[in-house]
């Protein structure tokens, strides 16, 4: 590639940038602008429920297990 080659491409590519630039400045609020009214946000009719029954049961099985150790150290003629 010659000194005159790599000018014209460097020009070519810094033209590009900039035309780019300008594209997309262009194109971005045009987009906004078809994509806002896809967009809905509502509140839900009926209440968000959040299920806590897993850390419940856990805490249960926890009191449980220490619970029947402490009856099995207490009564070892059980078992």
């Amino acid at each position: 590639m010659t000194h005159n080659q790599g000018q014209f491409t460097n020009r070519m590519d810094s033209a590009i940038r900039r035309n780019m630039g300008k594209v997309i400045l262009i194109l971005t609020p045009i987009m906004l602008a078809t994509l806002s009214g896809c967009v809905q946000v509502t509140a839900p009719d009926k209440p968000i429920v959040i299920n806590l029954n897993i850390a419940i049961r856990q805490e249960i099985l926890y009191k449980l297990a220490a619970a029947s150790e402490k009856v099995i150290e207490e009564n070892p003629e059980i078992f």
